[in-house]
């Protein structure tokens, strides 16, 4: 019996395994670097958006209430994107939860298509003040220490 030259219908299926097992393999190894690139985006933006946190709360240490020279937001000493009543660094020993959800509207961490509002369960950027004794007691909320605590929950 004579060979002719050519190739059979199994290395053919072969070959097109092997092509579609390769191709699947970059489009995933692509895909994943868009997703961890843009989850990093994220990340920088949240941790940013402490950063500039800390540094607004900076300006109401000295904003006491009662003392008409320190008068940060209004009313005084009250940041304005803070939902919650009252001095901006307010908190007590069990500690006080101040709510900025409102800042993330208009961001990337945004939940497509949803408002961050003040108790949101799919975005939510809070700060807690705790009040700690570090020689001046605690009694005073002016006076007592401050250890502020971020929560930032945004869409992935």
């Amino acid at each position: 019996m004579r060979t002719r030259p050519g190739v059979t219908l199994i290395e053919v299926a072969i070959a097109g395994l092997i092509t579609a097992m390769t191709t699947a393999a970059v489009f995933s190894v692509v895909l994943s670097s868009f997703v961890s690139h843009e989850r990093a985006d994220k990340r920088e933006l949240a941790g940013l958006m402490i950063k500039q946190a800390q540094k607004t709360l900076m300006g109401y240490v000295s904003a006491v209430p009662g003392e008409a020279l320190y008068t940060p937001g209004s009313p005084v000493g009250h940041w304005p994107a803070s939902a919650t009543a009252g001095w901006s660094l307010r908190g007590n020993t069990a500690g006080v939860t101040h709510d900025i959800s409102s800042l993330i509207n208009g961001t990337d961490l945004q939940f497509p298509g949803t408002t961050c509002v003040a108790g949101s369960s799919l975005c939510r950027f809070t700060y807690t003040v705790v009040d700690q004794d570090c020689g001046m007691g605690t009694a005073n909320t002016a006076l007592a220490c401050k250890r502020v605590t971020f929560d930032l929950l945004y869409a992935n």
